[in-house]
């Protein structure tokens, strides 16, 4: 009769779409491509429209796949329309920007479709023009339009090309075109320069009015992209900068030290004023930053060598506490992050103040939810990415098991039984959330 009792339950839940922390949605143990990888290999240069020249570290054939030095960094959602980008990092990488179906029946090692073609993301380019060579993550928003930067930049080790400058690439997702690359300019960039994500500032009745704010996390500064002006500027603050004492990680069995400065930045809705407040983040660091996009959106403001008060420190999470990519939730204004030391992903309902005893995590895998390199929401879901990334640099990963996941919730869903609760007649039960009952600190 118990048993009976407990699989009655676990139906209902089933059938009502109810599940606490973060359901699997897809995964993979290996990274391939719709499109064979042979036919994304070209055996000639480019020069393109901007004098650029460059040959391959290798003309090999064999060397244009290799499933080993795939690994994806970035997930978002458009429509049915899956984004999954794989930065060139490695040798054999056929295609940067990629994109599933959502609607498929299949969930496990889904073949990836290069976007918008096999040809913008082919190396070398046969014309040179909408070439994308590296891109990590993406940002999608209310006009239709995926934005992301390509850093330009083969990053093998011991062997870092530039194949063109940084730029800033928009597509118009109705129409599957590249209506603007934008190359950022010399002051918004130092040697260290990483450009690694993006958030898109704009409603949907005001298009033209678009902002990005990119995090340069090895150059420790934010730059700042206007849409109408086609235009950019960097800021600098001292809170971009990495903090000295949080730079150790612990992640997938592996000890090491990273010195990562701004991380991810995630924006409110907007307030009476007409302003937003942008949440940012050091990976190297514990403390939850903001600052009005009043400030950043304004060049002059922007670029002062003194800001005042204008930029606040939120919260120290504590001990242990580093967190990757973050996203918001507008609406219910919860602010999720990924736990890169706890194997977890925290959350912060922003419309409560920033103490301790508001923050939690949600979700908890030392298993399975190795390294959450990238947190999106889409409408009222939340999707993240989890690579095994710490595993893949310094270690070996199995290719026999799963290395991969995609994970998708309901944000009300998500938070459910924890501190973040958006439902005001439903209480904070102090339930254990997948391994973990309370915020570490």
């Amino acid at each position: 009769m118990k048993l009976f009792l407990i699989v009655l339950i676990l139906l209902v839940a089933i059938q009502s779409g109810y599940f606490k922390g973060l359901k699997e949605e897809f995964t993979w143990s290996r990274i391939r491509f719709a499109s064979s990888p042979s036919g994304f290999h070209q055996n000639n240069a480019f020069g393109g429209n901007r004098g650029v020249s460059f040959q391959p570290p290798s003309s090999d054939p064999r060397q244009s796949y290799i499933f080993e030095n795939n690994i994806p960094m970035g997930a978002n959602r458009w429509e049915n329309k899956l984004f999954i980008t794989i930065p060139r990092r490695r040798l054999g990488v056929p295609s940067t920007l990629n994109f599933i179906w959502t609607n498929t029946t299949d969930k496990h090692n889904i073949p990836l479709i290069p976007y918008p073609n096999a040809e913008v993301n082919q190396l070398p380019s046969p014309g040179g023009n909408g070439l994308l060579v590296s891109v990590y993550r993406t940002a999608i928003d209310t006009c239709n339009r995926l934005w992301m930067v390509d850093t330009g930049m083969l990053e093998y080790p011991g062997n870092n090309t530039r194949v063109h400058q940084s730029a800033l690439v928009i597509i118009d997702l109705l129409t599957n075109q590249i209506i603007r690359r934008y190359e950022f300019k010399p002051t918004d960039t130092r040697p260290a320069t990483n450009l690694a994500s993006l958030v898109v500032d704009v409603e949907p009745h005001s298009c033209e009015n678009a902002y990005a704010y990119i995090p340069d996390l090895g150059g420790f500064g934010l730059v700042v992209y206007s849409f109408a002006e086609n235009d950019s500027w960097r800021v600098n603050h001292n809170y971009f900068y990495l903090e000295s004492l949080a730079g150790e990680f612990f992640i997938g069995g592996i000890r090491f030290q990273w010195n990562d400065g701004v991380f991810s930045v995630a924006l409110s809705d907007i307030f009476p004023n007409g302003h937003r407040t942008v949440y940012f983040h050091s990976m190297a660091g514990t403390h939850m930053y903001s600052v009005s996009t009043k400030v950043l959106r304004n060049q002059t403001l922007a670029t002062r060598s003194y800001h005042g008060n204008d930029f606040k420190i939120e919260a120290d999470r504590g001990l242990g506490s580093q967190a990757s990519a973050s996203d918001l939730h507008k609406t219910s204004g919860l602010l999720f992050f990924g736990l890169v030391n706890q194997n977890g992903l925290g959350c912060w309902n922003t419309f409560r103040p920033a103490r301790l005893d508001n923050f939690d995590v949600v979700y908890k895998s030392d298993d399975k939810f190795i390294y959450p390199c990238d947190v999106k929401i889409s409408g009222d879901d939340l999707i993240v990415l989890t690579n095994t990334m710490p595993v893949f640099l310094y270690g070996r990963l199995n290719y026999n098991q799963i290395n991969f996941r995609i994970w998708i919730n309901n944000v009300y869903d998500t938070v459910k039984g924890t501190r973040c609760v958006v439902d005001p007649h439903e209480e904070y039960t102090g339930d254990i959330i997948y391994g973990e009952s309370s915020w570490h600190y």
